[in-house]
């Protein structure tokens, strides 16, 4: 089984067209856990929600080759006798300013994210320290890291990321499909001095995640001729 832990704003959705394309009814989709948002709501419905499916386990199993989605890494430990870890990580500065623009634009989510987060009218600072949203990328990990991975994909890299998943796993995902990106955006967004500040203090485990996921992506594009 091919875990594919979708962390929000690393061409996630863009990874779950071509592997909708690719494995079909094979595929289960698990949207809804409220994942990378620590607040008490978020963390009751990741636990109603994570035991209902590992009831599922032998389902599953028959059903599934993969599993695409915004959880985390270890909902599924135990379940499957060959799990297959993947993930796609961002540049922290660019992942974290991207996700605050796109709770902006979309306020009719039903999350408690978007509901507090337009409340309180946060700004970009306001949300960056924001401590549900603390090192937003490495909350997908849960108790793994990330040499725990099969794959460790780089969303800047995202084709050489599509032709690494097809080496290592056998499987061709054909073209990139491109999906849920910001049309208004042309290249990177500008850090300025506050918001690096905060970012350095707040994702500081992201950087660092984020660097031995840029290491390990050079490593195994060399080990599959990528």
């Amino acid at each position: 089984m091919i875990l594919s832990v979708h962390v929000p704003k690393t061409a996630g959705n863009s990874l779950r067209e071509c592997l909708s394309a690719r494995f079909g009814a094979r595929m289960l989709s698990d949207y809804g856990d409220w994942a990378g948002c620590d607040i008490p709501q978020a963390q009751a419905r990741r636990a109603e929600r994570t035991a209902e499916m590992r009831a599922r386990g032998p389902e599953l199993a028959r059903s599934f080759d993969i599993i695409h989605g915004h959880f985390i890494a270890d909902k599924y430990d135990g379940l499957f006798a060959k799990p297959e870890y993947v993930a796609f990580f961002r540049d922290p500065y660019q992942q974290a300013i991207a996700h605050y623009y796109f709770l902006l634009r979309n306020p009719e989510r039903p999350h408690p994210e978007e509901r507090i987060f337009h409340e309180e009218k946060m700004t970009l600072l306001d949300y960056l320290e924001w401590p549900a949203f603390r090192d937003h990328q490495t909350q997908f990990l849960g108790t793994r890291t990330i040499e725990d991975l099969s794959m460790v994909g780089i969303s800047s890299a995202f084709p050489q990321s599509l032709a690494m998943f097809g080496a290592i796993f056998g499987v061709d995902l054909g073209e990139e499909r491109f999906f849920n990106v910001n049309a208004e955006r042309r290249g990177p967004y500008e850090i300025t001095g506050a918001v690096k500040k905060a970012i350095e203090t707040y994702r500081a485990a992201d950087i660092e995640l984020y660097r031995k996921a840029v290491e390990i992506f050079r490593k195994q594009a060399i080990s599959v001729a990528v």
